[in-house]
């Protein structure tokens, strides 16, 4: 516990100790019979008043270069920290590039220096027991250092050459580009993350700076050049403020902070960036993001704000928010959640930036059946607070919660000194927080109700909602004025907008010849024996390769035709069901279900149509497009390709031995955790199975690493399946 705690600690728990203390003492605690009253009314006590708290005072140094570094001694602990903050953001990023300040904030750390190599760094690093972390976030970046006080010789030199000069190893930079690939894919699986990200583009517009999202061919175009240019864009003393706190004597710190940083020099022309104005402005509309695979709505209701921290009413409007949108006592929470018991979450807050107004957002999270409810509840409210002046007794309670946190603003170094930081980027007085706890210690229940009429516009609110739209037991248009409700698509592009190559038309010709193709194929392999197949049920073993481990898991798969699957996976947790029935699917495990997203379902569709008995058994499906591609050459082996492209599923290259017509491998592009991938599957070991020929090993390779080996061990066609195998209440296949 440093002093900063122990102060804390001691304010805080002050008057608990006293309470405690009348009410139980040590001889009260160990009388065993007799049982003791007190012979006071505890509503009258009274307690002493809190003892100040003393705000650190950081020294301040600017160099001869412009960088400003704040100082901050304690001697608590043999430890020295660093935090740095750099005037650069993904805001400034191109947009074509979107996704360039994330990874050069990232391999900053991990791409070397100029001087060390990445895994050199590292092992420095580490056999110091030392921290440095960088991050660019939407309109500021971070360095972070922690090292012992005894080894801050070495690690702050590390840490100057990394905000300096990072190296930007190329190798550093493709998995850093992974990573943000990965986030894109799994974007879409919390509720709450679509919301916030959906509900920023309806409010500012999708091409604004504050909105925009990376894509993975966003992430494509951006190469090493990229990161380099960025950096020395951006990363300048005059653009840097330095905090140090810890274990060390001020002027011996100032001497190494100069050795370090004193000969970084600045380009002439160079002018710290000031963050863009959002364009946006107030309207009304209601939208919708279908997810079908949820049982609850996640709603956000609001507006784009109109002040900033130094407008005077912005003590006012803090005093606001924890009246209208407070945790338990706010009148959202004591109306919507505990009065109507419409909500599982609800509140409210109007934010203000620095420099720039913030956002009112309003959220409740509520079942599905009653989202147009919950939304009018809290829209009602939001209206209420322009008509009723809160009580002088909520407003009491209201700064009593804002005060009963504000030494909480101190309980750490790092807290502090970030403060001090920004104040000094955005030049805010360095007492502003002092100036803000006065002001609103002289908010009336008028000042309430007037900021409330002027800044709240619950006409003028977007209103986005992430649900299961055939579960709302109202329909949407309820909440609109005009019967309109906007859907949002939040499907993840795999190419530009308007730059995806368009699939010339295929002329009948063209798909005769190809379908002529694959029909000897599909004689090669049991001709008309295809068409008499209802449905397959196979057994096997699927072994997974990743980073050099292998897993093995015993799988049992039925296919139903045309569109129904039923796949029992037995993982280390446990068995798996995925169920797909048409345009639905179910998903299992541990004895809880839930409906599976509809992007999977169509994952799942598309799989079906990569699997070489399913392909010959469908060969007359409507929408099935096949077209000669001549011969193709893949790793020294020729083969006669076809251009398949199914009525599920993107198109793929099915590959023919030519002298068996068998299929022997297919190409395609496989959506992965880290996004599209181009894969290919292998077929072997053929055999024959109620008079057709079958595949029973197929590899995988993804990126041109195997992925993952099936191998099946039994295949039973036309096996009786019996009732139920595809509907949730399913546990198992019938033997």
């Amino acid at each position: 516990m440093n002093r900063i705690h122990r102060s804390i600690f001691a304010t805080v728990a002050l008057a608990t100790l006293l309470f405690v203390g009348l009410v139980v003492s040590p001889a009260t605690a160990q009388e065993k019979e007799e049982i003791r009253t007190a012979d006071y009314n505890v509503k009258k006590l009274t307690y002493p008043d809190l003892r100040d708290f003393k705000v650190p005072d950081p020294t301040r140094l600017e160099l001869d270069n412009g960088m400003t570094i704040f100082l901050l001694e304690d001697h608590e602990l043999p430890q020295i920290n660093a935090v740095a903050r750099i005037g650069v953001g993904s805001v400034y990023e191109p947009a074509k590039k979107r996704g360039l300040a994330t990874i050069t904030g990232t391999v900053m750390r991990t791409g070397g220096t100029a001087s060390m190599s990445p895994d050199s760094l590292s092992t420095v690093l580490g056999n110091l027991g030392a921290t440095v972390e960088t991050n660019i976030g939407e309109t500021s970046g971070t360095a972070y250092m922690s090292t012992l006080t005894e080894n801050v010789d070495t690690v702050l030199p590390v840490y100057a050459q990394i905000l300096r000069e990072p190296a930007f190893a190329k190798k550093k930079i493709q998995q850093a580009k992974s990573q943000v690939k990965s986030s894109i894919a799994r974007r879409n699986d919390s509720p709450s993350r679509i919301a916030s990200r959906e509900f920023e583009q309806v409010l500012y517009g999708e091409d604004s700076p504050y909105a925009r999202t990376p894509e993975y061919y966003t992430v494509d175009r951006i190469k090493r050049q990229d990161l380099v240019n960025f950096h020395d864009q951006y990363f300048h003393p005059n653009n840097v403020i330095l905090s140090v706190w810890g274990d060390f004597e001020t002027q011996a710190m100032k001497k190494k902070l100069r050795k370090q940083f004193g000969d970084w020099t600045a380009p002439e022309d160079f002018t710290p960036p000031t963050p863009p104005k959002p364009s946006a402005e107030r309207s009304y509309s209601v939208n919708v993001v279908p997810k079908s695979d949820v049982n609850q709505s996640t709603v956000r209701i609001g507006h784009i704000g109109e002040i900033t921290r130094d407008h005077p009413d912005y003590a006012a409007v803090k005093v606001m928010n924890e009246v209208l949108g407070a945790p338990f006592v706010g009148r959202l929470f004591r109306k919507v959640r505990d009065e109507l018991g419409l909500a599982y979450s609800v509140g409210a807050s109007y934010g203000a930036g620095y420099t720039m107004p913030g956002e009112f957002t309003a959220s409740v999270g509520t079942k599905s059946s009653t989202t147009v409810k919950a939304t009018e509840a809290v829209m009602n409210e939001i209206k209420k607070m322009q008509k009723e002046a809160p009580t002088q007794k909520r407003i009491k309670r209201a700064k009593e919660s804002y005060m009963n946190s504000f030494v909480f603003n101190f309980d750490a170094e790092r807290e502090i000194l970030g403060r001090r930081m920004a104040y000094e980027s955005y030049d805010y007085p360095s007492d502003f927080l002092q100036q803000t706890k006065d002001a609103v210690e002289k908010v009336t229940p008028d000042d309430v109700l007037s900021v409330a009429k002027k800044y709240l516009h619950p006409e003028k609110s977007h209103i986005l909602v992430v649900g299961n739209r055939k579960k709302f037991s109202d329909s949407l248009s309820a909440l609109t004025k005009d019967g309109s409700v906007n859907t949002i698509d939040i499907s993840i592009p795999t190419s530009p907008p308007g730059e995806k190559t368009k699939q010339k038309p295929v002329s009948a010709k063209a798909k005769a010849a190809g379908m002529k193709v694959l029909k000897k194929a599909r004689s090669a392999l049991g001709g008309d024996e295809f068409g008499k197949i209802k449905n397959i049920r196979i057994k096997g073993t699927r072994t997974m390769s990743r980073k050099g481990r292998t897993m093995s898991m015993d799988v049992t798969m039925v296919q139903a035709f045309p569109d129904q699957v039923r796949a029992e996976i037995k993982t280390p947790r446990g068995k798996m069901i995925m169920m797909v029935d048409g345009d639905s699917g179910t998903m299992k495990m541990g004895g809880r279900s839930r409906s599976m997203p509809s992007k999977r379902i169509k994952q799942q569709k598309a799989s079906l149509w990569r699997s070489v008995p399913y392909l010959m058994a469908n060969i007359d499906h409507e929408g099935l497009v096949v077209q000669d591609q001549g011969t193709k050459t893949v790793k020294g082996t020729t083969y006669k390709a076809l251009k398949v492209s199914p009525p599920v599923g993107d198109p793929y290259t099915l590959y023919l031995k030519p002298e068996s017509m068998r299929p022997a491998r297919l190409s395609y592009t496989a959506t992965t955790r880290k996004g599209p991938k181009d894969a290919a599957s292998v077929f072997k070991k053929y055999k024959k199975v109620s008079g057709v020929m079958i595949p029973h090993k197929t590899v995988t390779y993804q990126g041109g690493k195997k992925a993952a080996e099936v191998t099946l061990k039994t295949v039973t066609i036309n096996a009786d399946l019996g009732e139920g195998l595809f509907s949730t209440s399913a546990t198992s296949s019938k033997k």
